[in-house]
């Protein structure tokens, strides 16, 4: 919980923060939003964790398939020129692959074939390069057979190439605290890049001068909220203790990219 002593301090938004009772400027350097959203990409953005758009791909690939034969085996985001693996020494002995590589069509919600191959349980590793592509969709239909031509197994592949666009923004349910209130943290995704990977997160104080690194008691795993998405997640509740004062919580997205939100405690 939050607790301290009575404070005139207060935060206001922007880059420069005034504390009223000394009229000292506590300067911040990390923007609580990384960049301007780009709507143009933010608006044909490839959904794909949108449950809705997941099951418009599937009715397009299953249109000319039973899907009670087939088995999702992956779900992954991509960057252009990556590679998917396949490797044939699963198979049986004399068995084989047959692979079709295809493209989501978004104007007319149907799936093209780009590439198809068969691969032998005596071929070597086989890879399918991406297209140097953005916000583009693939499925691959992946079909083995044994030495008798017979059907072993049925899978496909979603495969999504987003727009490398990274965006975030630290929304907190207060700008001044006092004791026991609970503070709610929410990580607000703005681009195309889920966050789940963000390298950490940290408070720190000004002591007037400087920001200084300040140790919370507990720190709970935080969670996403994602605004171009159709599923939701419950922001993150954090109960620590904190001293009277100015602080700032800092969320790395990436080893280069920071983002900050300011809030006092009186």
């Amino acid at each position: 919980m939050l607790t301290g002593c009575t404070s005139n301090e207060t935060v206001k938004n922007g880059t420069e923060k005034v504390v009223k009772d000394n009229h000292a400027a506590v300067f911040n350097d990390i923007p609580q939003q990384l960049k301007e959203i780009d709507r143009a990409k933010m608006n044909t953005a490839i959904r794909h964790s949108s449950k809705s758009y997941l099951a418009l791909l599937d009715s397009a690939f299953f249109a000319d398939r039973d899907p009670e034969s087939f088995q999702q085996t992956s779900h992954s985001l991509y960057r252009p020129g990556e590679k998917f693996e396949i490797n044939p020494n699963t198979l049986s002995r004399g068995g084989k692959y047959e692979v079709r590589f295809l493209k989501f069509n978004n104007t007319e919600n149907i799936f093209e074939t780009i590439l198809e191959e068969t691969v032998h349980r005596d071929d070597p590793l086989f890879t399918i390069q991406i297209p140097d592509e953005e916000n583009v969709v693939y499925y691959i239909e992946q079909i083995a057979l044994n030495k008798d031509h017979e059907v072993r197994k049925q899978e496909y592949h979603r495969l999504f190439v987003p727009y490398n666009e990274l965006n975030a923004r630290i929304e907190l349910n207060k700008t001044t605290y006092s004791a026991g209130d609970t503070m709610t943290i929410t990580l607000v995704e703005l681009g195309t890049i889920p966050l789940g990977f963000r390298a950490g997160r940290t408070f720190e104080k000004w002591d007037g001068e400087n920001w200084k690194l300040y140790k919370v008691d507990k720190m709970e795993s935080g969670q996403l909220i994602s605004v171009q998405m159709d599923d939701f997640h419950y922001p993150e509740y954090t109960e620590c203790r904190f001293e009277k004062g100015t602080y700032r919580i800092i969320d790395k997205l990436t080893e280069q990219d920071k983002i900050s939100a300011l809030f006092t405690v009186e």
